[in-house]
């Protein structure tokens, strides 16, 4: 039996010998791209945060109007818990002075 013959015999065995190492190469190439492709779009993702972005005029004064109402609600925030202080010091000045009264009145 000559090697031709052998190989007509075994085909599917021929087929197998010739495609499993391309199918092994083409697999390994298309994980290494993918690998690739994944490492330049975290690339672009990294390099896209890193840069400002140029804002217009008008979201200037967008981003400046809303910084301003945060700062003006935190000032309100704070002038609402010094009215409280203020008025739990008056009460307790109040009571103070009504005990230093009666004991003024006592002596």
């Amino acid at each position: 039996m000559s090697l031709w013959q052998k190989a007509r015999d075994n085909k599917r065995f021929v087929i197998g010998l010739v495609v499993t190492p391309v199918g092994l190469y083409t697999g390994i190439r298309i994980k290494e791209w993918r690998t690739e492709r994944k490492v330049t779009d975290i690339r672009r993702e990294v390099q896209s945060v890193q840069q400002p972005v140029p804002l217009s005029e008008s979201d200037d004064i967008r981003a400046e109007l809303h910084n301003l109402r945060q700062a003006r609600a935190a000032l309100l925030r704070q002038e609402s818990l010094l009215n409280m202080e203020q008025d739990a010091i008056l009460a307790k000045q109040k009571r103070l002075d009504a005990q230093d009264a009666k004991r003024n009145a006592e002596k």
